[in-house]
């Protein structure tokens, strides 16, 4: 079993796609039996991933500070929630057991956690890959500023051998699970 560590909005945004896409998402990691650790909310996609990893009988933690569950909600459905004091312990404890990481769309949260993520692994703080759901697209400006970046010389291009992109779920899991067979 893996720990998948998944960061995802807490908005809906504007496609229902992006909804029923998460918690399909969610539904598919679950039933592999994988653990799931997320940002603890119960809305946006946040939510849903979360549900449907629940719906397939997952083991869901959910960890969020305490002045964000009062915004987000926290989700008191899943197997545990962890209330934290500051982002930066959420975000530390979110990633401490991680093997991979799934990037849904979202918003400047999921993007600072994507970003401090991939500069963990380039500085082998992390030992993980990176899943992106580039859902409709979603995430393509971020793939253009990394090639950017490269093609700058401010990043080797070796630095994103851990990062997958997928554009469809089913993509992502077959992805997912072939990154596990190679460990």
């Amino acid at each position: 079993m893996k720990t998948i560590c998944a960061f995802a909005g807490a908005a809906k945004g504007r496609s229902p796609q992006f909804s029923s896409e998460a918690y399909r998402l969610g539904q598919m990691i679950g039933a592999r039996g994988h653990k799931i650790i997320y940002g603890g909310g119960r809305t946006g996609l946040m939510g849903a991933f979360a549900d449907g990893a629940l719906s397939a009988g997952a083991d869901v933690t959910g960890i969020i500070p305490e002045f964000l569950d009062n915004h987000e909600v926290g989700h008191k459905g899943i197997g545990e929630l962890i209330i934290t004091n500051t982002m930066h312990e959420r975000k530390s404890s979110m990633y401490k057991d991680a093997t991979d990481f799934v990037v849904l769309p979202g918003g400047l949260g999921s993007l600072d956690e994507t970003m401090e993520v991939l500069t963990w692994c380039q500085l082998k703080l992390l030992n993980a890959k990176v899943h992106i759901f580039d859902l409709d697209g979603y995430w393509q400006p971020l793939h253009e500023m990394l090639s950017h970046i490269v093609e700058q010389g401010f990043m080797h291009s070796t630095n994103l051998d851990y990062v997958f992109w997928a554009k469809t779920a089913d993509e992502l899991i077959d992805k997912l699970e072939d990154t596990h067979k190679a460990k």
